[in-house]
Parts: C-alpha cells; sequence; structure tokens
C-alpha cells in the first residue's frame, strides 16, 4: 500500500481544501458520500475511490489528471493511506451509464 505522505502528495493550503474539511470539528463521515477524491502530486490531480474511511483514509488511485499511466511510482489500480489535509476535491455525484 502506498502512502500520500511518503509520496509527497501535497498538503491543502486552508484556502484549497474543500468547505466541509476547514470545519474545526471535521468527522469522517461526510466522505461516505464520496465517490471521487482529488488529490495532488507535483501538478497532477490524482482520482481517488475511497475504500475505507474508519481510522485512517484509503482509496484506490483510479486515474490521473493530466492523463498518464503512472506518476512517480504510484499507478492506477494501486491503494493509497492518506490524510484528510491531503483532499483538494470531493465529488459526490452519481455518473450516469
Amino acid at each position: 500500500m502506498l502512502s500520500a505522505a511518503e509520496l509527497n502528495f501535497a498538503i491543502g493550503q486552508a484556502g484549497d481544501l474543500p468547505e466541509w474539511l476547514k470545519e474545526s470539528s471535521f468527522r469522517i463521515w461526510p466522505l461516505a458520500e464520496a465517490k471521487t477524491l482529488t488529490l495532488r502530486l507535483r501538478g497532477h490531480d490524482v482520482l481517488v475511490k475511497l475504500r475505507n474511511e474508519a481510522a485512517f483514509l484509503v482509496g484506490e488511485i483510479s486515474g490521473f489528471a493530466p492523463s498518464t499511466p503512472a506518476l512517480d511510482g504510484a499507478h492506477v489500480g494501486d491503494l493509497i493511506v492518506f490524510k484528510p489535509a491531503h483532499v483538494f476535491a470531493c465529488a459526490t455525484k452519481k455518473v450516469l451509464r
């Protein structure tokens, strides 16, 4: 399992974080509705499907923007552990097929 901290993923500044992460009483439960989270690594958005929001956040890398199959040791399909401060955006909309 990869670690966002070990791979030097960006940490959001207060102004970069989603509104629900700015609250001092942050609770993990808002992530339960998340379909995709966005983390950042060296100027790329890393799209992550949340897998576990219990004691720590675990997600599966589902893509990169701009598109690339791998980025500095991270690949689509890898599991990654990260902190709420690594989250830059959260998408909760369901994709229509």
